[in-house]
């Protein structure tokens, strides 16, 4: 969190009791408009709040911080101007509930936390801490450098159960990828040797990850958001896999053939199940999934484990 002594350059919201504190009358004007408009969007899966957000963070927000709280150790700080995490200063945007209830439900379990594709850490940091995770070790992985400088400022006060990992997540380690100049919630990494745009960034495999963690003999629950390599990535945590992992990836709205989905199921023989939010489904054929991705704009969690895993029985039902 940023000190108080920046406070003045905050917009603070308390996702428990939906609090807000700003320092102008025109934050509070800004959030209570996108709120309304938040409401009324909910009945047409709150299409156009994204650009509403990110108009607002543009116009008004640039340069400032705000904070989310959700709960009395979580907090997550990150650029006001952000539309991806500025709606979740909404009392009427739920940022991925589906996600947040498996975790909790995980609470009193012993696993590791492996990170794919961090982001800022907010599921890091919500792992990590007592009141919302149960307090788990994380292993939180970022492959651009400005996000992960802030992942690394939001993590610092949980030093002593994250470790963060400046690297992207791919099928082999020690190999220089590119980063493209997409937004951070949607950025990939190109392996071509004469793509010249974008940040450059060493490779690391979960399974290299893991093993100098120490980690082969504890249950682990892997996140996998690297943007267009999961596949590369299921390939490098093969061991990791084999160990039974709870691996929680997306399926992407916008693709209507389900790809990565059809992948876990008829090439790896894994079993699927679809994070709802209120209990989970599992999913036999992929085909199942058009009666449930129904925004495009959209990205459904979905978790996969091998054949009779020992996860399932602590799935929300």
């Amino acid at each position: 969190m940023v000190g108080r002594n920046h406070a003045k350059t905050e917009i603070d919201i308390d996702r428990i009791s939906g609090r807000v504190s700003a320092h102008r009358v025109r934050d509070y004007a800004a959030i209570t408009m996108l709120d309304a408009y938040g409401v009324v969007s909910k009945r047409f899966m709150q299409r156009g709040l994204y650009k509403a957000c990110r108009l607002v963070g543009s116009s008004i927000w640039t340069g400032r911080n705000a904070v989310i709280r959700l709960g009395p150790d979580a907090n997550v700080t990150f650029p006001a101007h952000d539309p991806y995490w500025n709606r979740m200063l909404l009392q009427s945007y739920d940022h991925e509930p589906e996600m947040a209830r498996l975790l909790k439900s995980l609470a009193g379990i012993n696993y590791g936390f492996v990170d794919c594709g961090a982001n800022i850490g907010y599921w890091s940091v919500f792992v990590a801490s007592g009141s919302c995770g149960g307090g788990k070790p994380v292993l939180a992985i970022e492959a651009s450098a400005p996000t992960f400088s802030v992942l690394e400022a939001n993590c610092a006060a949980h030093a002593s159960k994250i470790t963060t990992v400046h690297r992207a997540i791919l099928d082999r380690s020690g190999v220089e990828v590119r980063l493209n100049d997409a937004a951070h919630e949607a950025r990939g990494i190109s392996v071509e040797p004469n793509h010249r745009a974008g940040e450059v960034v060493l490779s690391i495999t979960v399974d290299e990850l893991v093993e100098g963690r120490g980690w082969t003999d504890l249950p682990l629950v892997v996140k996998l958001d690297v943007e267009g390599v999961e596949r590369e990535a299921l390939v490098g945590m093969e061991r990791t896999l084999a160990n039974d992992a709870l691996v929680i990836y997306e399926d992407h709205g916008s693709d209507a053939t389900h790809a990565l989905t059809r992948h876990m199921l008829q090439d790896r023989q894994l079993d699927v199940h679809l994070l709802l939010d209120h209990a989970s489904l599992q999913i036999r054929d992929c085909r199942e999934l058009d009666r449930h991705k129904l925004d495009r704009t959209k990205g459904y969690n979905l978790v996969a484990v091998r054949p009779h895993s020992h996860w399932v029985a602590v799935l929300p039902t």
